[in-house]
């Protein structure tokens, strides 16, 4: 290729080149996080790093699925798509969200996306082996259990509010346990322990961790630096994560993709039109404002008119200060 050839072609941001001049995707984007994520070894990792699993509760089997779609409808009958379903072999069923911006009413995707999950899980798990093993009884008794859910949301933005924390659970606690913390010799418990939200802020992870002092470091630090800023390592599922993001090891297919698939584009649309709204907003509060000069002045100015008026016959000061006075 030429050099104006190579000047002419459009800039990648999703492609970085080592001293060397080897290419490796960054993992921000929805294709290039799959191509991190295809593997079931390093789901498992992440998994536990994150949630922070001990031994008798670690992640050891699970299967996976990208864009996993979810058969109940939004209102404009379009299925729910999430980014990573991961399913347990004990039947804990997670979802993990990568986000590159926020976007109006986030939070509120949050809600959206673990009701979609845990209906999800619900159906999954009355289909499971498990649940077929229980006895007729017992499957009764269970009619209404639903399975552990987790929803983990990597955020490549500002979203914890407290300054010292890169990640937070969130969970739902009673009012009222909360409103007497340090009454009771307990803390308060969650009412929906089986349902949970890790909440990561890589933005905050980057300025408060700066190097790799853990396997969830590694994770997040690949995630929100990308694969040139994470430290040389011999262990074979780092090595083999960093491999598939090395450009010459990625299908052709998914490189032609990238480019188009970069960000969702109800996120846009949403992002798009919140800033229409707001500069409509702003013309109008504009506009109305100019209105309202305008009207002052003319008014002002027919007031003082009438008053010239009201002097040259022979109107008292005093009658004039309170003409004046009058709104």
């Amino acid at each position: 290729m030429s050099e104006s050839e190579k000047k002419a072609e459009p800039a990648k941001p999703y492609i970085v080149k080592d001293a060397n001049g080897v290419e490796y995707l960054v993992p921000y984007y929805p294709a290039t996080f799959r191509a991190l994520m295809d593997d079931k070894d390093t789901i498992r990792d992440m998994l536990n790093s994150l949630l922070e699993l001990d031994h008798d509760h670690e992640i050891v089997n699970l299967t996976y699925e990208f864009e996993k779609y979810i058969d109940v409808y939004m209102p404009g009958d379009e299925p729910m798509k999430l980014d990573v379903w991961v399913a347990t072999k004990d039947n804990r069923f997670m979802n993990i969200e990568l986000q590159n911006r926020r976007h109006p009413f986030l939070e509120d995707r949050m809600r959206l996306y673990n009701a979609y999950q845990t209906l999800r899980s619900k159906h999954d798990y009355n289909k499971s082996e498990q649940f077929a093993a229980f006895s007729e009884k017992e499957q009764k008794v269970r009619y209404y259990e639903v399975p552990e859910t987790v929803s983990i949301w990597l955020c490549n933005f500002s979203i914890l509010k407290r300054k010292k924390i890169y990640k937070d659970v969130w969970m739902l606690y009673s009012q009222y346990d909360i409103n007497h913390i340090g009454q009771t010799a307990t803390a308060p418990l969650p009412l929906f322990p089986k349902n949970k939200y890790i909440v990561i802020d890589l933005l905050k992870f980057a300025k408060l961790r700066k190097g790799v002092n853990s396997r969830e470091d590694y994770w997040l630090r690949l995630l929100c630096k990308g694969p040139l800023d994470v430290p040389e390592t011999e262990d074979p599922l780092f090595v083999n994560a960093r491999n598939r993001l090395r450009v010459s090891n990625v299908k052709p297919e998914l490189l032609n993709a990238i480019g188009a698939n970069m960000y969702d584009p109800h996120e846009y649309e949403a992002i798009l039109a919140e800033a229409e709204l707001k500069a409509e907003a702003r013309g109008e509060a504009r506009g109305e404002a100019r209105g309202e000069a305008k009207g002052i002045a003319k008014g002002e100015a027919k007031a003082n008119k009438i008053l010239k008026f009201l002097r040259s016959k022979g109107v008292s000061p005093k009658l004039l200060s309170a003409a004046q006075a009058l709104k």
